[in-house]
């Protein structure tokens, strides 16, 4: 009865009955029935004054990261698509402006006298599964000239995700849906029930994402969460399955992209690591091993469909290195394959010049 008419911390309301229960204001991401989940549209959201770094970042009308292009394409002008996951998407950069891809855009903006289009198709934790399918009825329909592919390291995660098959379910599940019992309602109104459902289940955690990215569980004690994931001690070459399904499915992409009349162009995609020899899921040395492996796939891809290929990989890591030991530090990757603004414009620059030097512009 008492936290009715006090409020003792713990068993405040918004603490044991949480607004995002029932408001998706706050997921930037939403339940898509093709494509796992995908960016919600029309959605901003502002930089936090409290963060170490302030990012902020918008959605526009058709679901891609801004600045959007309109879904219709001016006559004369030449159009970007640019395919991937968070590093493509932007989790480093500050902002919209400071994605490579919207970096890309405005160069080409400013050598052509503004007829250039860059669209930033990237999503967070998508793998080649979820940009296969979102090229097809995303990215597509928006008619790009050139497609820019530039993904490895989240396949290289489902790679070393335990007894990997062709279609990725041993690392993805089926978005969670919550249909509560009828009696829920009634239950709520006890402050009783709600400190249980906060404290004795792991009710909420559930829902406070609703299970974004989907990944599933690997076994161990007490469902070990994906924060204290460490990728298992393998012997030997790595299972070849992933890989396999890489491979497969860049060249769907591929041949996607030129059945539609536009032209794919792949990227090897940077990473890097402060600590390379450690057991790290994100960074570590069998991670590094795995996104190698992919890197390779890249350029093989690239080799036998004769798609031109860009080595932004070995561009970003050799620039990084060099910085690091001149001034002990490195300031291109905010975390392995995220980019900081200053990354971000290096890989645009480059990226740029070698659509110039391919004569692709």
């Amino acid at each position: 009865t008492v936290p009715r008419w006090f409020s003792i911390p713990g068993l405040t309301a918004a603490e044991v009955k949480p607004s995002y229960l029932e408001s998706t204001a706050d997921r930037a991401f939403a339940p898509h029935p093709y494509l796992l989940y995908s960016p919600k549209p029309d959605y901003p959201r502002a930089a936090d004054p409290g963060s170490s770094v302030a990012r902020s970042f918008h959605h526009g009308p058709l679901g891609f990261r801004a600045p959007e292009v309109a879904r219709s394409r001016p006559e004369g002008t030449l159009r970007i698509a640019c395919v991937g996951g968070s590093s493509t998407y932007g989790t480093g950069p500050s902002s919209d402006e400071a994605t490579w891809p919207a970096q890309l855009g405005a160069r080409l903006v400013e050598s052509s006298g503004g007829a250039a289009e860059v669209l930033n198709a990237g999503v967070p934790a998508w793998t080649s599964f979820e940009c296969l399918t979102g090229l097809a009825f995303r990215v597509l329909p928006m008619t790009p000239d050139l497609v820019l592919f530039y993904l490895a390291t989240n396949d290289a995660e489902s790679a070393l995700w335990p007894d990997p098959v062709a279609d990725n379910v041993h690392y993805r599940q089926v978005w969670p849906t919550f249909r509560p019992s009828p009696l829920e309602p009634a239950l709520e109104r006890s402050v009783l029930y709600l400190a249980w459902r906060r404290y004795g289940t792991d009710y909420l955690s559930q829902r406070a994402d609703l299970g974004f990215q989907s990944k599933r569980l690997p076994p161990g004690p007490d469902g070990e969460r994906l924060a204290q994931y460490r990728v298992p001690e393998q012997e030997g070459p790595l299972p070849d399955q992933g890989f396999e399904s890489f491979r497969r499915n860049l060249t769907s992409m591929v041949a996607l992209t030129r059945a539609h009349g536009a032209r794919p162009v792949l990227l090897t995609q940077a990473i890097w690591s402060e600590n390379p020899s450690s057991d790290g899921l994100l960074d570590g040395e069998l991670r590094l091993r795995a996104h190698r492996r992919m890197t390779e796939l890249v350029r093989e891809v690239a080799g036998r469909e004769e798609v031109p290929l860009i080595e932004t990989a070995e561009h970003l890591e050799a620039a990084a290195r060099a910085e690091t030991e001149a001034t002990g530090t490195q300031s291109l990757f905010s975390a392995n394959v995220h980019l900081t603004d200053r990354g971000a414009q290096r890989l645009a620059a480059f990226v740029a010049s070698e659509l110039s030097r391919l004569g692709l512009l």
